[in-house]
């Protein structure tokens, strides 16, 4: 499976030592852009992102998810900039909204 890692070069020097293709981009139009340029091409899977982005992508992910896709699949990591608890938040308001009630946890 081929996967890549979108952030700054901190976040994706990690990703790279263990085989991870990385794409720098240090802020959310850069990363929403280099995001567009891997999803024209299907060769990735797995893309893992800061947490940071969750916001700024959850328009194209979810225009993925109403067209069908079911990859790649996003992984959003919390990062040095301490943004964490926003994928969290998301998938407790996507589980809310399909068993229509709120969860709370």
């Amino acid at each position: 499976m081929s996967a890549a890692a979108i952030g700054d070069p901190t976040f994706t020097a990690g990703f790279r030592l263990i085989g991870v293709e990385g794409i720098v981009a240090v802020d959310e139009d850069e990363a929403l852009n280099a995001l567009k340029r891997l999803l024209e091409e299907p060769k990735y899977k797995l893309l893992i992102l800061p947490e940071r982005f969750v916001k700024a992508t959850r328009e194209l992910r979810s225009r993925l998810m109403k067209e069908g896709k079911v990859t790649p699949i996003f992984a959003f990591i919390p990062d040095y900039t301490g943004v964490k608890g926003l994928r969290v938040e998301e998938l407790k308001r996507s589980i809310s909204l399909a068993v229509g009630a709120e969860l709370r946890f």
